[in-house]
């Protein structure tokens, strides 16, 4: 009975100890995230961090085109007329230099043709669109530019601007309230008409007196100075020197000296020498004459003697008659005959003939040959000798000279206009600016 109670109380421990210790580790997988799910929230989070990343790229390539076509389009750029537009792709503003390569989150260049800005013109605004195509995202922005009583000259809307652009009306009047050329002042709305007051600064002048002569001496450019610098090498100074000198002299000295101690009779060669030793037969082919013929000159010749053949030339054909050189002078005979060139024939052959023939030999004699023998003697010969001698040589440096010219600056007279818009295009064009000053017309 003992036995039996005691196992049935160990096996019910048993299962309350397990289920208290599945218990235990459900509350601890509860409170503690596992490490699978720590990771699956940091990769959420890094998609999350890279997708706000890619945004900003692709948000700032937008605004580098928006800046870079704000400044293209200046005055003489932009369209003209109410409705025209102005493009350009963005290769085309690689072309220009306007900007610098954009790339896309991956490192890809943006596409060139797709992506583009454009300028349109609307009645008192103009109308930008940026359109950025990068890879798979394509997106666009679009400001306003004008002339706001918050800016001088052109500059971008502001966001808190609500004024409603007015669309291009194809050159028909624009269809603004008339509140808009009203004072910014807060005035009631009404009919009365007002004047707005633009002023353009005087353009100054400078006059400048001629350059002064040049001087070491330093002088600050300043706005009514205007100086140039040259840098020229001078002598600054000198420098002592060794330098080397050569000199000749004459000392006595030992020297090897070659002497005849005696005479030897040896047979010696002396020379060659050509010498006869028969005859060859050789042909050899040689141009000669073998014929002469006479060429017909077309000369004609006429005289009381007919002039003798030569070598060169004869004369044939020969007719004589007779002619009186006057009334009552004697019959004359005179001569005509053709002139013929004699030129000879020739023929290239083979001629026979003998030539001598001749050996080189050697030609010796006997002489009696000196033995020669060295011995040392005293002589006096010339020895070259170095000597150094100090020189002053100059030092170089670079010296700068300066000249200047003093100038006056007159200041120009401002110029003032009245006009009954303040937004006058034709006047801020110009440079002319809103002084803040309005009358009642």
């Amino acid at each position: 009975m003992y036995e039996e109670r005691k196992e049935k109380f160990s096996f019910k421990s048993f299962f309350l100890t397990l289920l208290l210790v599945l218990l235990f580790i459900f509350l601890l997988l509860w409170i503690f995230p596992t490490r699978w799910d720590v990771n699956k929230l940091q990769s959420t989070l890094d998609l999350e961090r890279l997708s706000t990343i890619y945004d900003e790229i692709f948000s700032n390539n937008v605004g580098r085109m928006k800046d870079a076509a704000i400044g293209y389009f200046t005055n003489e750029r932009m369209p003209s007329k109410v409705g025209e537009s102005k493009k350009l792709t963005l290769n085309e503003m690689y072309q220009l230099h306007l900007i610098l390569e954009l790339k896309d989150k991956d490192g890809k260049a943006c596409d060139g043709e797709k992506s583009y800005v454009e300028m349109t013109k609307y009645d008192e605004e103009y109308r930008l669109k940026v359109n950025l195509s990068c890879g798979e995202q394509e997106d666009y922005i679009i400001v306003y530019l004008g002339c706001y009583d918050y800016c001088d000259g052109l500059c971008e809307k502001r966001a808190d601007d609500k004024t409603t652009p007015s669309k291009p009306s194809d050159n028909k009047p624009s269809d603004n309230k008339p509140s808009d050329d009203k004072p910014s002042d807060n005035k009631p709305v009404d009919n009365k008409k007002y004047m707005y007051e633009y002023k353009l600064d005087g353009k100054d002048t400078t006059t400048c007196t001629e350059w002064s002569d040049w001087q070491k001496d330093s002088v600050k450019q300043s706005d009514l100075v205007k100086v140039e610098t040259k840098t020229e090498s001078e002598i600054t100074g000198y420098d002592t020197i060794k330098v080397p000198v050569t000199k000749t002299v004459k000392e006595k000295r030992l020297v090897s000296e070659k002497y005849i101690k005696d005479y030897i009779t040896e047979v010696v060669l002396v020379g060659t020498k050509e010498v006869k030793v028969g005859k060859t037969k050789q042909t050899v082919k040689e141009k000669v004459i073998v014929d002469y013929i006479e060429v017909a000159t077309g000369e004609v010749g006429e005289g009381t003697t007919v002039p003798k053949d030569t070598d060169d030339v004869h004369y044939k054909n020969i007719v004589p008659h007779t002619r009186k050189a006057c009334s009552y002078c004697e019959d004359e005979t005179y001569y005509t005959w053709d002139v013929y060139k004699v030129e000879p024939v020739y023929d290239i052959v083979d001629v026979t003939n003998y030539v001598d023939v001749y050996k080189t030999i050697n030609v010796y004699e006997t002489r009696e040959v000196p033995v020669y023998g060295v011995r040392e003697v005293e002589k006096e010969v010339e020895v070259t000798k170095t000597e150094y001698e100090e020189k002053k040589v100059p030092k170089y440096g670079n010296v700068t000279y300066y000249r200047y010219k003093e100038c006056e600056i007159k200041k120009g007279t401002p110029d003032y206009k009245w006009s009954e818009s303040n937004k006058d295009s034709s006047l801020l064009s110009k440079g002319y600016k809103l002084t803040g000053n309005v009358k009642q017309v």
